[in-house]
């Protein structure tokens, strides 16, 4: 149970005049080019950044060159076109320790043909219960409205991935979002494009993505209506709250991967126990500086997998205190069931100093 109230915002509006005032009249506040200005907190449907399954999150989100399983659909649709058979997944994370935020994700993949696969997947964000305040009630409690309310934001995608070529892989998707609480909500579309391509030198994979490219959404609902009353005429005026649309948080990534150890174009050796592979890779949001992650996956007999990753996140306002701020870790293990079926369990942690921490837990089941 936490509690929100629009006195902290009032707080702090009055706090920003007081300090424009204090510049002093007629003083004009130029760009600094030492802070430059960024579009953080400008985009609607930001639930859509949030990664999903302990694979990627265990490597720190540097999952876009592996995009291996049903949580591919997320990361990078030309992965799905690699599953030999029909696939399931669930994964769920507690974000920020007992913060009560949880971020769900379902998808199921289908092979169609030798060289293509269909699938879908629904994610979602809930803020759980939260303490609803109200001008008349500033301690809550307002019969008319309820004592909580929630946050909860859902995307539905449909995706389709191939393979051009042995190597060369292509995926597309689309997905309808949307956000908000009781009464006052927005929606939007987004596409989705992946690609995947394996060079054979070296043991080098080189892919991208482009995600939440789409379009904007503006919040409607009865929560942001009013009706104003004049003591002159009849009737009651409607009244809008006035509120901007907002564009989806358009995403870039690009991912190179080297197996070090395992396949026969491994930089070290082929070995048909033992494979180790690592990941450098790149994210630029719209809403966000550009992102570098360094990730590393080790398996024995494609059974057990120990993985870790480090984002380093170069937003100016990061607090650098905690040397493992960004950093993640997690396992797995994928059993056989016979007849080509199969189990993965997954699990990721992910350090976020004052923030707590992020843990995931995934299954998925392939037939």
């Amino acid at each position: 149970m936490r509690r929100f109230d629009v006195s902290w915002a009032a707080a702090l509006l009055v706090m920003s005049t007081s300090a424009l005032a204090g510049q002093g009249t007629g003083t004009v506040l130029l760009p600094d080019p030492q802070n430059p200005t960024t579009r953080v907190g400008t985009r609607g449907a930001n639930f859509l950044e949030i990664g999903v399954g302990a694979r990627g999150l265990a490597l720190a989100g540097a999952y876009t060159a592996l995009a291996e399983g049903v949580t591919a659909l997320y990361w990078n649709p030309a992965g799905i076109a690699e599953l030999e058979g029909p696939a399931a997944a669930f994964s769920i994370a507690d974000l920020y320790g007992d913060a009560g935020i949880t971020h769900t994700f379902a998808g199921g993949v289908l092979p169609v043909g030798s060289n293509g696969a269909f699938g879908i997947a629904l994610m979602q964000l809930s803020s759980g219960d939260i303490q609803r305040t109200t001008e008349a009630f500033p301690d809550g409690g307002d019969p008319a409205f309820g004592n909580t309310f929630s946050y909860t934001a859902t995307a539905a995608g449909l995706y389709y991935g191939r393979r051009l070529t042995d190597r060369l892989g292509l995926g597309v998707g689309i997905k309808f979002a949307t956000e908000g609480v009781d009464n006052a909500k927005a929606s939007y579309i987004g596409l989705d494009i992946g690609t995947k391509f394996r060079t054979g030198l070296y043991g080098t994979h080189i892919a991208a993505s482009l995600a939440n490219l789409g379009t904007s959404g503006r919040f409607q609902g009865a929560a942001i209506e009013r009706f104003s009353f004049d003591d002159f005429r009849p009737g009651a005026t409607p009244i809008e709250f006035s509120n901007q649309s907002l564009q989806l948080p358009t995403l870039f990534r690009f991912s190179v991967r080297s197996d070090v150890l395992g396949p026969s174009d491994a930089v070290l050796a082929a070995n048909p126990q033992h494979s180790l592979f690592t990941i450098l890779e790149m994210t630029d949001a719209i809403d966000t500086d550009v992102q570098m992650t360094l990730a590393a996956q080790y398996s024995f007999r494609e059974i057990v997998f120990l993985r870790a990753g480090k984002r380093f996140v170069n937003e100016k306002q990061t607090d650098f205190r905690s040397a493992g701020f960004g950093t993640s870790f997690g396992g797995g293990v994928r059993v056989p069931l016979g007849g080509g079926r199969r189990l993965s369990v997954d699990y990721a942690y992910t350090n976020m100093a004052d923030l707590k921490n992020i843990q995931v837990f995934s299954l998925e089941f392939g037939f």
